[in-house]
């Protein structure tokens, strides 16, 4: 567990944890072929909604994508439905789309409307992982409402803000559940 004194240190923890889990999801074949795209975008697109929001963008628009990928705010209203959201609410792309695990290409395969119809994983993860690493950390700062806040907070948490805390090192690079490597959590 990591105590932070401010939502903006716990933001950034989770940003970098998604971006961890994200890479290790398009690094890591799948025992059928082909790599774990569906949660790496998913989380990927975690990371550009927060990152959307604290550039000034709406909330829940995913408009960063416009730097990040140089694409329409048409397009990013098809990418937002077609990948994002029905990926987050009902485990699905859209049909007539697909994830690729190509490493050479363009992040996205547009088809002859414009329409965002190949998103390409490692690319796209590789797009936003540089996007965040040359992102200004100092503009994060994260807003909630208080009203949707619990009436009565955790006891132990004396203000402070509670989240998971993963050290690298404290994981094998394998932790799959047929890793011959098992290491007790700390």
């Amino acid at each position: 567990m990591a105590v932070h004194e401010n939502l903006q240190s716990m933001s950034i923890e989770a940003i970098e944890e998604y971006l961890y889990i994200a890479e290790h999801s398009v690094m890591t074949a799948k025992p059928t072929g082909g790599v774990y795209g569906y949660p790496a975008v998913l989380l990927l697109c975690c990371v550009v909604d927060a990152l959307s929001n604290y550039a000034g963008h709406p909330q829940n628009s995913l408009g960063e994508l416009q730097s990040i990928l140089s694409v329409t705010s048409k397009q990013v209203k098809d990418f937002k439905n077609w990948y994002r959201n029905l990926l987050a609410h009902q485990a699905i792309i859209m049909p007539g789309t697909q994830l690729s695990p190509e490493s050479i290409g363009g992040v996205i395969e547009f088809g002859s409307t414009g329409e965002p119809t190949i998103i390409r994983v490692i690319p796209f993860y590789q797009a936003v992982k540089t996007w965040w690493n040359g992102f200004d950390k100092a503009s994060i700062k994260p807003k909630f409402q208080q009203e949707q806040a619990p009436k009565a907070a955790a006891v132990n948490t004396s203000g402070y803000f509670m989240t998971s805390h993963l050290l690298r090192d404290e994981y094998p690079t394998d932790y799959g559940p047929s890793s011959p490597v098992k290491k007790p959590l700390k």
